[in-house]
């Protein structure tokens, strides 16, 4: 099969979605001559997942939330002229959004293909079909790749390569290297997601007593409240890394750990990507869509005393399927650990 120039799009600003979607990306670049164009958040960790050997176009998020309008319009303009500079075989969007079909309609390419799901059908030449009420997440991405090489994608989480040590902040640097480490990340994007903070502190005092360091990991305001419950009902020394941490020293710190326990988020999805042993604690998200594909994970969750209408923005039962996941659970599978 001959090589095609691609263009590869996958803006998404999830990182959860980003780390599922590195296998199927692996395997197109593996196949073909790629521009990637993604996240300006994920930019490090594609190098760190997939090395070298194909171009990556950052699309300027973090810069577009700083201009005005004018100023977004001019970046967003910038970013088209640039990739209607080249002449691609075909682009390929991963993402489905609104602003990925705006993309495949702006750009130079002899042919389109995308999800059955994209915002706008009539920009695409191909349409994948999907059954996302059935599929995971991962065949998202898997099925477009499959229908432009021809070949299967292999279906599991790529497993990171070891992070070289980058610079930690003095937190990490002060705990002692005969420290064994539990990453915990009590936080979500939906409320709904999140196991009790009073049962990560209490999971924290446990942990304590078998003689592991708990580091805490979170980022943003919203989570600011859930780590700061958890440091005052904690009486041992932990480590609070809440906006210290760049999304290699993560890795790193993830992939140093004896076991990361968190809630359904993108560090979980990360962390079940490291190699590095993880509990997942599931409440009311589809677990055939989200469910980690990753021999390392061990997923903890009763959805089955949850109403089989009940939604997650909308529960019958108060979250019952997350709040029935114990402590006592928890520790027996830490216990099989070590």
């Amino acid at each position: 099969m001959c090589t095609l120039r691609l263009l590869v799009l996958l803006p998404t600003r999830f990182l959860g979605n980003f780390v599922i979607s590195l296998q199927a990306i692996a395997a197109l670049v593996r196949a073909q001559d790629v521009d990637l164009l993604i996240d300006d958040r994920h930019t490090s960790l594609v190098r760190v997942a997939l090395g070298s050997g194909f171009n990556t176009i950052a699309y300027p998020r973090s810069e577009l939330k700083a201009l005005g309008p004018v100023g977004q319009l001019r970046a967003f303009t910038g970013l088209v002229t640039h990739l209607r500079r080249e002449r691609y075989d075909a682009v390929v969007d991963l993402d489905g959004t609104s602003l990925s079909s705006n993309l495949v309609a702006l750009v130079r390419a002899r042919r389109r293909t995308g999800p059955d799901f994209a915002r706008h059908p009539r920009f695409y030449d191909e349409r994948v079909a999907m059954d996302q009420a059935t599929q995971h997440c991962f065949d998202d991405y898997a099925k477009v790749v499959e229908a432009v090489t021809g070949q299967q994608v292999e279906r599991q989480y790529l497993k990171l390569p070891d992070v070289p040590a980058p610079t930690m902040p003095a937190s990490i640097q002060s705990i002692p290297n005969e420290q064994r480490l539990i990453c915990l990340h009590p936080s979500a994007s939906k409320s709904y997601k999140e196991w009790p903070a009073s049962r990560f502190a209490a999971l924290s005092e446990e942990l304590h007593a078998r003689n592991f360091h708990v580091v805490l990991l979170g980022a943003g305001a919203s989570e600011r409240q859930t780590i700061s419950h958890i440091r005052e009902h904690s009486n041992h020394p932990l480590t609070d890394t809440h906006n210290q941490l760049d999304i290699s020293q993560l890795t790193w710190l993830i992939q140093k750990s004896h076991l990361y326990i968190g809630n359904d988020s993108g560090p979980m999805h990360l962390a079940a990507s490291t190699g590095t042993p993880v509990i997942a604690l599931f409440g009311p998200t589809e677990l055939i869509r989200w469910q980690p594909l990753s021999d390392t994970t061990t997923v903890l969750s009763h959805q089955q005393l949850c109403h089989r209408n009940c939604q997650p923005e909308a529960c019958l039962g108060s979250y019952r399927c997350m709040s029935a996941i114990t402590l006592e659970e928890v520790l027996t599978i830490v216990d099989t650990h070590g």
